[in-house]
């Protein structure tokens, strides 16, 4: 009973913590052990406080010398890192052997994360002393270096060379090149404005899925639209494609026409979404465009320019001729017009009119179709709709304008003057029309 002897208030934790006895067996066994009367229930409290306090004080100064004890370790992993760092600086012109006696003699590590660098810092020195053998692990390795002896592939710490990297990139397409989904057709709306089909290019699929066919409500049915109508369904018209494709390759060859002669071809279209295309389908046939707005009076009301003016011969090269004053006071106003929205455009279509410059327009199934001098049945409200039509219609005054550009060309080296040099207009004229009959 000596032996184990303790303060109260310890045997009366421990035989809490167990849970094997009451309040009033806890007293007894305290009397047994001490030799003295039971203590009060306050006394056992306090003196189990007191020892969980010192519990707790003992526990953080172990704490604080398990720190102390893992900085010095860790101080002394840096420190030998640094050797190994100094050690890598040393063994680029080391042999094997060499190599070998260096990492024997490094010390043995203590810890397992010590350990561990030490094997990366031994892989890291393999890479940069063993090249002979990464280069015949390589060689083993690919069986597609045998085509190719006088290769020699470069090591793992080196850059590729421009041969060996060419050969591995063969090697992963011939692995990896038939994983993977492969889309062949794939919708690109923006090839509409970029690269536009050619009139003899453009198919009904095309037309189909740029929504050429869809028209107006049935309510809003204007009834000259007739002969362009495939049916109805759901309420909405459906526009027969094929007319829509013979009446838009008519208008194209219109166009055609006018930029072969050397005439001007005025592009009209003011929806937002429709500027890029129309100033793309300008640009190709060497015209004009307005996207922002028509002001009323262009064509009828236009002022008159004073300023003097070169004549220019049909490969828009100026000429060393002023034109006269009357010449000079007349407004050039142009030969074709396309409204890519006539119903939304009719100031415009009116002076068109007026002044008796054909036009080309697009027409859908709630607007008159006899507005305009060459009606393309379509729809008007979509903007691939309208992108497909006038790309078609840029690509066919672009083919005008290099047959012009051809033609004067073939006629200036015929006569012997130098393609910078202008040439008369009657005789550019009389060439351009030659070669657009011989076609």
């Amino acid at each position: 009973m000596e032996a184990m002897h303790v303060s109260g208030g310890r045997i009366v934790r421990e035989v809490i913590s167990r849970r094997c006895f009451s309040g009033s067996a806890i007293r007894s066994i305290g009397d047994e052990f001490k030799g003295q009367p039971a203590e009060p229930e306050k006394q056992d409290e306090e003196g189990s406080k007191k020892e969980d306090e010192k519990y707790e004080r003992t526990k953080k100064i172990a704490r604080k010398e398990e720190l102390k004890n893992s900085k010095s370790k860790d101080t002394e992993l840096m420190e030998r890192l640094r050797g190994q760092k100094n050690i890598l600086e040393q063994v680029s012109g080391m042999t094997v052997k060499e190599f070998e006696a260096v990492l024997n003699s490094t010390p043995r590590p203590t810890l397992g994360r010590d350990e561990a660098v030490l094997r990366k810092f031994r892989e890291l020195l393999k890479a940069y002393v063993r090249r002979d053998s990464v280069r015949r692990e390589f060689k083993s390795s690919s069986a597609l270096l045998a085509q190719f002896p006088n290769l020699a592939p470069t090591g793992k710490a080196e850059p590729y060379s421009a041969a060996e990297l060419a050969v591995r990139q063969r090697h992963h397409a011939a692995l990896m090149g038939n994983l993977g989904s492969v889309v062949r057709s794939v919708y690109k709306p923006h090839m509409l404005i970029s690269n536009p089909p050619k009139p003899v290019r453009v198919s009904l699929e095309k037309m189909l899925a740029c929504g050429v066919h869809l028209g107006h409500s049935v309510a809003l049915w204007n009834r000259k639209t007739q002969p362009f109508l495939y049916g109805e369904y759901g309420g909405i018209h459906i526009i027969d494609l094929n007319q829509t494709l013979a009446h838009l390759k008519r208008a194209a060859a219109a166009v055609r026409g006018v930029a072969q002669n050397g005439g001007l071809v005025l592009f009209l279209g003011l929806k937002e979404g429709q500027m890029r295309a129309v100033r793309e389908a300008a640009r190709r046939c060497n015209g004009y465009f307005v996207i922002h707005k028509w002001t009323p009076g262009t064509i009828t009301n236009a002022l008159e320019n004073p300023k003097p003016r070169l004549e220019v011969d049909m490969a828009d090269i100026p000429t060393k001729r002023q034109l006269s004053a009357d010449e000079g006071a007349l407004n050039i106003k142009p030969d074709l017009i396309v409204m890519l929205n006539p119903l939304e455009s009719q100031v415009a279509v009116k002076e068109a009119n007026q002044a008796r410059i054909p036009t080309v327009g697009i027409v859908d199934t709630n607007c008159d179709p006899g507005i305009v001098t060459y009606p393309i049945p379509a729809n008007d409200d979509s903007v691939r709709s309208t992108n497909l039509i006038c790309g078609v219609l840029g690509r066919a005054g672009e083919a005008g304008y290099k047959r012009r550009l051809s033609a004067v060309h073939a006629y200036k080296s015929a006569l012997g003057i130098p393609l910078e040099e202008p040439v008369d207009g009657d005789g550019a004229a009389e060439a351009a029309q030659g070669a657009g009959a011989a076609r």
